[in-house]
């Protein structure tokens, strides 16, 4: 099986959205500040990556927000348990 483009763009955000998570929970912020911390990081790392791009594509956005999402459920899941 070949990596993709589309692949690396859902696996980066979610392991940038993982780290940022854990990095603002290390830092003892509330749990909505972790959340927003995560996102806003990986979004931004998601915007700049695709300014330095000279090929603009929806779907890399795309995947980016599937990585973000699954993320985030996967997070809220573990602190359930």
């Amino acid at each position: 099986m070949t990596i993709t483009d589309k692949m690396l763009h859902f696996s980066i955000s979610f392991l940038t959205f993982s780290t940022g998570f854990l990095y603002a929970h290390l830092l003892d912020l509330s749990l909505l500040y972790c959340y927003v911390t995560a996102f806003v990081g990986t979004v931004v790392l998601g915007v700049v990556k695709e300014i330095t791009d000279l090929k603009w594509d929806w779907k890399d956005f795309a995947a980016d927000s599937c990585g973000i999402v699954a993320s985030a459920i996967l997070i809220t899941i573990l602190m359930l348990i």
